[in-house]
């Protein structure tokens, strides 16, 4: 099924100039990796060398954190939104 998925306006860049993409996936694991593989710009702007997410990003399934999920291996339903957060700082 198709899945929005919103990123940071800062990365827009990486995906063709838009913040909203749609990736198919019927799984969080197999959405997080449709991401990697259709949009490899983003993918070092989010995750390590190592694969792991970057502390800086956060990364929410339907406004709630994936690190709160019980389980990552979330079956997706219709009109599932997810959405790349980075933390930004400075002063």
């Amino acid at each position: 099924m198709q899945i929005r998925v919103t990123v940071p306006s800062m990365l827009q860049h990486c995906t063709g100039g838009s913040r909203h993409v749609t990736v198919e996936a019927t799984t969080l694991p197999e959405l997080l990796s449709a991401v990697q593989r259709e949009f490899p710009l983003v993918t070092p702007h989010v995750w390590d060398e190592q694969g792991n997410r970057r502390k800086h990003v956060m990364i929410f399934l339907n406004e709630q954190s994936i690190d709160w999920l019980p389980s990552k291996d979330v079956q997706l339903k219709e009109g599932d939104e997810l959405q790349i957060v980075q933390a930004v700082s400075g002063g």
